[in-house]
């Protein structure tokens, strides 16, 4: 971990990564007074906790539910030598992106959107920003909860939590 995150940074030291948070730390001490925490803290922790009803998960694990949507993005560089600045030998300058929304059954939600020009970054905010916009107002749209008999008799009788997997409390 740490060789794949060492140039992040300008600073060549030896770094150390927490592999729960990826927080950064400039010694190992540090790193080794942190975990007791982020153990505790971890940002994918679940806590049950009692409501007035049986069921009960409070999440803060994005992993316990499917992520309904995902886009992967791939942004491409021209390499320009640089000689003006000291220590770095070549810049990265933007010049086109590719991005591709899955859906909640796995699949595209349309093609590949591709783009190219000198403000590469700029128009892919935009359209990001732009997606985010429309997929929000799919995720917003409630829709009722259509429950069989089955379905019903199945949480009335659940003694779990399906999502944490503990015992859900009663009041």
């Amino acid at each position: 971990m740490n060789r794949l995150l060492y140039d992040l940074t300008k600073c060549k030291k030896e770094k150390y990564y927490c592999y729960s948070c990826l927080h950064r730390f400039s010694q190992e001490s540090l790193l080794k007074d942190h975990l007791p925490y982020c153990k505790e803290h971890s940002p994918n922790a679940s806590s049950c906790q009692s409501l007035e009803k049986r069921v009960c998960c409070n999440l803060n694990n994005t992993s316990s539910q499917p992520v309904p949507y995902a886009i992967y993005a791939d942004f491409e560089a021209l390499i320009e030598p640089t000689q003006n600045i000291p220590g770095k030998t070549a810049s990265h300058i933007p010049c086109g992106y590719a991005y591709l929304i899955i859906g909640p059954n796995g699949l595209p939600l349309k093609h590949v959107t591709v783009y190219g020009g000198s403000d590469a970054v700029d128009h892919f905010i935009t359209s990001i920003v732009r997606e985010k916009d429309i997929l929000a107002k799919k995720l917003h749209t409630i829709t009722p909860m259509h429950m069989t008999t089955r379905d019903l008799e199945e949480f009335q009788k659940a003694t779990h939590c399906n999502l944490c997997k503990k015992m859900a409390r009663e009041r």
